[in-house]
């Protein structure tokens, strides 16, 4: 949409992109996966993934590539299989900077509908890069998925524990 038009030709992180940028940059980009070429909305999530991410695929970026289209393929619930072909897409809170606007840590909430009509939350983690290489930019720490309730942890279920 218009709202999100000046994240058009962004393929890489800079300390300029905002945390409010970076899941509708990465949403937009993997639902049109193959523009302007084939995998470039995977190759965008690569480049905006944290050492953790990447040290998980050895730095492989076809394997990476690869696992995201076997997840999306298999699960249609889960991340990629919602983000590349979900129905929708939402933003449902506001970036949250842990320790405030100088914090290096912001989380953010989304909400999903996947391509057979179930819902999933999602809590996305960012990290501001403290050195270089990419002084002061905002990457992809980790997304994390709702049960099929919506909740993000495990819930009280039995009595607690009494002296």
């Amino acid at each position: 949409s218009s709202r999100y038009a000046h994240l058009a030709n962004i393929t890489s992180p800079s300390p300029s992109i905002k945390p409010e940028d970076i899941i509708p940059l990465v949403m937009i980009a993997l639902k049109n996966n193959d523009v302007p070429d084939k995998d470039a909305g995977m190759k965008l999530v690569w480049e905006f993934a944290t050492d953790t991410t990447q040290y998980v695929f050895r730095n492989n970026r076809t394997e990476f590539i690869e696992s995201c289209h076997e997840t999306a393929e298999e699960f249609p619930t889960s991340f990629y299989g919602v983000a590349i072909n979900g129905q929708s897409w939402n933003i449902e809170t506001n970036v949250n900077r842990v320790g405030g606007e100088s914090g290096w840590i912001a989380t953010q909430v989304i909400k999903t509908v996947s391509s057979d009509g179930r819902l999933r939350r999602w809590q996305w983690e960012l990290r501001k890069n403290k050195r270089p290489p990419c002084l002061g930019c905002w990457k992809i720490e980790s997304i994390g998925s709702s049960d099929r309730n919506g909740y993000f942890e495990a819930r009280d279920r039995g009595r607690r524990w009494s002296n």
